[in-house]
């Protein structure tokens, strides 16, 4: 294989580092006006430069320039040029087809338009989301454009999820309260039964479940940035949570927990879902909660592990979706970790779900940064 070009010497067109193969293709004046129009454009730009063998064939794709926006994208440090090429950081493109469609594009300069998800390291970063690829062909090589369309699919989504949701769930409780109306108003002359009133008050409140469920999602990706020491929310969040925490007979162990930067009420919020639900999807023993957190790059890693029923590994995505329940025998809306997974989000994190050493189940999600200097 050979190795990637590299000139000899060349001028720096931009503060991010070299490209010498579009240095040689544009000329350094060309390179650097290049640079300067996408280092300012919003969509995520990239560069990707073919390494062909002895005998011309492409065998893999070398990255040249990215602006902003797409290293921000991959969650890439400004410094991952030249330390990897495009399969040895994402090597599932040879088997999903990628790479044999940017060598078509590069082979014959006929571009392709498609639409991608990921959810995958990436080099020295992360990418998650669905993006609208654009590649055309540029010299020996690629440009590649891509649009985040995460937030537009996802709404599309929730917005038939919601669709199916009043068809079904919401259309019971107000089907039954309608029936119940009707068999009071025939039997106006007579007390109510008891067990009537009971039934229309179970109804009652639980289509106000779901559309307080609903109203907290959509109002879980508004933030108020502020410092907030997860310390003292968790003390509020066991206060506020202290009579269903006693009737479990459970316990909650907090250890160190850092100041972090994000809005208190909705990270309240999030707790008290994944502590809720550690209480509600308990096994045979009494409920066992452990909150901690671990610093990593760019931030933290905060762990809720309970020693529950657990989670099963083909259910560890699909939980975090809209009215997506992992155990149908439990009433619920659906919405809690929906909720949860849309305040992570919002605050620039992601949250995963690992089955806990010795059973149960270890709630993960990231809070980037710290707190200080506030």
């Amino acid at each position: 294989m050979l190795a990637p070009w590299r000139a000899p010497t060349a001028p720096r067109p931009c503060p991010w580092g070299d490209d010498p193969p579009l240095i040689a293709l544009l000329g350094p004046q060309g390179a650097e006006a290049f640079c300067r129009m996408f280092d300012g454009f919003p969509e995520a730009v990239g560069l990707l430069w073919s390494i062909r063998d002895d005998g011309g064939r492409i065998v893999d794709f070398d990255f040249g320039y990215g602006n902003p926006a797409i290293l921000r994208m991959f969650r890439l440090p400004r410094s991952h040029t030249g330390r990897y090429t495009v399969l040895e950081a994402l090597p599932a493109m040879r088997g999903d087809g990628t790479f044999d469609r940017y060598v078509e594009v590069c082979e014959t300069g006929e571009p392709f338009v498609d639409e991608v998800s990921f959810d995958t390291p990436f080099g020295d970063g992360y990418v998650r989301g669905t993006f609208l690829r654009r590649t055309a062909k540029l010299g020996d090589g690629l440009i590649v454009l891509m649009t985040d369309v995460t937030e537009q699919r996802r709404m599309e989504a929730e917005l038939r999820g919601f669709a199916d949701m009043v068809a079904h769930d919401l259309r019971e409780p107000v089907t039954g309260i309608a029936h119940l109306v009707t068999l009071l108003e025939r039997r106006a002359a007579t007390p109510p039964d008891p067990k009537v009133l009971g039934l229309l008050r179970a109804s009652t409140e639980r289509a106000r479940e779901l559309i307080d469920g609903v109203l907290a999602y959509a109002r879980a990706g508004e933030l108020r940035a502020e410092a907030v020491e997860l310390g003292s929310l968790m003390a509020e969040v066991t206060e506020d949570l202290r009579p269903r925490l006693a009737d479990a007979r459970a316990t909650v162990h907090v250890g160190d927990l850092p100041a972090v930067r994000g809005d208190a009420r909705q990270l309240r919020r999030l707790m008290q879902n994944l502590i809720s639900n550690a209480v509600k999807f308990r096994a045979d023993a009494p409920p066992r909660v452990e909150v901690s957190a671990a610093e990593s790059a760019g931030g933290w890693v905060v762990t809720v592990r309970d020693n529950g029923v657990g989670v099963a590994p083909d259910e560890s995505g699909r939980i975090f979706g809209m009215f997506a329940r992992a155990h149908s025998e439990q009433e619920g809306t659906g919405i809690g970790l929906a909720v949860c997974r849309r305040v992570v989000e919002a605050h620039g994190g992601r949250i995963w779900v690992e089955p806990a050493e010795g059973g149960g189940s270890a709630f993960r999600f990231t809070l980037p940064g710290r707190a200080e200097p506030v």
